[in-house]
């Protein structure tokens, strides 16, 4: 597996075996973090290879500039959300990759407040430039709305009663958050904790929505031949790269016939999500949700 320090590239031999990158081929990794998984692109693609890595995280972004700094290859780097993909004026590529899960600087620097691990500010912004923190975003929420948060994105049982305790207590930390969800859900907070972390994290960085984005544009810059991978972490995230996916390598079919009148300008490589080994979930737990799946493009 590729590693950077306490991080480790999820389901990377997959991916390789699935993108079958060929030397001098032009790589889109839309959320480089790190820079596992582009530093395997471009031994892949080598001197002729073209990688252009986006990341909407400045500080992941310059970490993954240094690692690549010495792969062979062509480098291009964007301090960009890909949900700005449509505007960055992109070269058509072979390869597009998305890794929708969290890096490890994340989830392990308190500062992020990513995780109810440990005591840090209620941020939860992949970029910290802009937007609106986790504990800004509360403060400016009716009950309805953070119950609709925790409902729809984190699928939080006791939305309703955790809304109204969270908006009465405002919470400015991460350990005042999961006060408030230990004093609503008791010997349940355990489990409900990453949901709460989850919602919030996804509404403040508009999560879904920049996917959407990402998933009507992606494949329009995909060569003939040209693949798109995607990793997602959850269900509301799988869910949407699933029928996407399926409906982009559907063909239309005549009614009355049942033949096929337009051809599908997409094939899915992956009739399943592809999942993380036991071996690779035994050593990394937090690859055990990921799935993956991958669309090749027909069209010339």
């Amino acid at each position: 597996m590729e590693q950077n320090e306490h991080h480790t590239s999820v389901l990377l031999t997959e991916v390789l075996q699935g993108l079958s990158l060929q030397t001098g081929e032009t790589v889109v990794d839309v959320t480089v973090g790190l820079g596992g998984h582009s530093a395997a692109f471009l031994e892949a693609v080598g001197e002729g290879g073209h990688l252009i890595a986006l990341d909407a995280d400045a500080e992941n972004l310059k970490s993954a500039e240094q690692r690549l700094s010495l792969s062979p290859g062509e480098k291009t780097f964007h301090h960009s959300n890909f949900r700005e993909l449509p505007s960055l004026d992109l070269p058509s590529c072979d390869v597009l990759f998305a890794d929708l899960g969290l890096s490890s600087p994340h989830l392990d620097d308190p500062e992020r407040g990513f995780s109810f691990r440990f005591e840090g500010p209620l941020d939860l912004r992949f970029d910290r430039s802009t937007g609106q923190t986790a504990a800004e975003l509360i403060d400016r929420s009716s009950q309805e709305e953070l119950q609709k948060i925790f409902w729809d994105f984190g699928e939080v049982k006791a939305s309703r009663k955790l809304a109204v305790e969270v908006l009465e207590q405002k919470p400015q930390t991460t350990q005042e958050l999961k006060e408030c969800v230990e004093r609503v859900c008791g010997f349940r907070a355990k489990s409900v904790l990453p949901q709460v972390f989850q919602a919030l994290r996804i509404a403040v960085n508009d999560e879904l929505e920049s996917l959407r984005i990402l998933l009507d544009h992606g494949p329009t810059l995909l060569k003939s031949g040209g693949r798109m991978a995607v990793i997602s972490f959850h269900s509301l995230e799988d869910r949407m790269v699933k029928q996407t996916f399926r409906a982009l390598s559907t063909p239309v079919i005549d009614d009355t016939t049942g033949a096929i009148t337009i051809d599908a300008p997409y094939t899915l490589i992956t009739k399943k999500a592809v999942k993380p080994s036991e071996e690779e979930v035994e050593s990394n737990p937090r690859a055990r949700s990921a799935r993956l799946r991958i669309l090749v493009c027909n069209t010339e």
